[in-house]
């Protein structure tokens, strides 16, 4: 055989140069179906794995990533952006509209706005509401900002590791901990999209949704620290208290600053 890859002569199933496979085919059609589909459902069973493991024992996928078992899971933003995709995928299908592929308009800041209505509650919630309705921007953002206010609260509580040491969560284990609960809540979202169908549905989804939502990530506390599930309610709710008011001043100053630019402009 010839490596495609390195041009190495040799005899075998794989390049004992490069590691590719002597399988390599040229690219068609079918192999484009088949490697998307493998993706997915390929023989180490990642995304399977992953997926069932999100929803039946999220707490307890989360340690066994972050303390080093991580062949037979998916890196948590590389799930995020399959869910992601899945989810953009099913909702075209069934003619569901998203703002998944919609341009994000948060601080469009035009002549039609007066400077000073950029720093009012209201635009501040306005424009709080429209990131935080958007599936990837809205998501991102809230893991980005929940980093801090969930290191600080969860700071005491730690998981036995591998070599012996109890550690503390520090902020980068923070933040793949939020993007796996961020996985799971694609998950919920992408399995509810056929009952969106259903006419007058939205109001009873959206509070199945959130509450199922929750409920996840109370028990992904739960069983990631050991702790009780009395004390994961009152942790989570004070981080997302803590995360929203952060968004929000952050969003606040920036608004602030947008206004004193606009109005220096004129």
């Amino acid at each position: 055989m010839v490596c495609l890859n390195c041009n190495n002569t040799y005899e075998g199933a794989y390049c004992p140069h490069c590691g590719q496979s002597a399988k390599t085919k040229r690219l068609r059609l079918i192999e484009m179906i088949n490697d998307f589909i493998g993706s997915f459902v390929g023989g180490d069973n990642k995304f399977l794995n992953t997926s069932v493991g999100l929803i039946c024992r999220p707490g307890h996928l989360v340690r066994e990533f972050l303390v080093g078992k991580r062949a037979r899971y998916y890196n948590p933003l590389q799930m995020f952006v399959f869910m992601l995709t899945i989810y953009a995928i099913i909702s075209y299908l069934l003619g569901i509209n998203t703002s998944i592929f919609d341009e994000l308009g948060t601080l469009n800041l035009n002549e039609d706005v007066e400077p000073s209505k950029y720093a009012s509650v209201d635009f501040i919630l306005e424009k709080l509401s429209e990131l935080t309705s958007d599936k990837l921007y809205g998501t991102l953002s809230i893991v980005l900002f929940s980093v801090l206010p969930y290191r600080w609260l969860f700071r005491k509580y730690r998981i036995a590791r591998p070599d012996g040491q109890e550690l503390a969560l520090n902020c980068t284990e923070q933040f793949y901990t939020q993007v796996f609960d961020s996985c799971t809540n694609m998950i919920l979202s992408t399995l509810m999209l056929p009952l969106c169908l259903i006419p007058g549905s939205d109001t009873v989804l959206s509070s199945i949704y959130y509450i199922a939502a929750s409920v996840y990530t109370v028990v992904l506390y739960c069983q990631l620290l050991g702790i009780k599930w009395w004390k994961s309610i009152i942790l989570n709710a004070v981080a997302m208290i803590l995360t929203v008011l952060f968004f929000a001043l952050t969003l606040f100053l920036i608004a602030i600053f947008a206004g004193v630019v606009e109005g220096l402009s004129k």
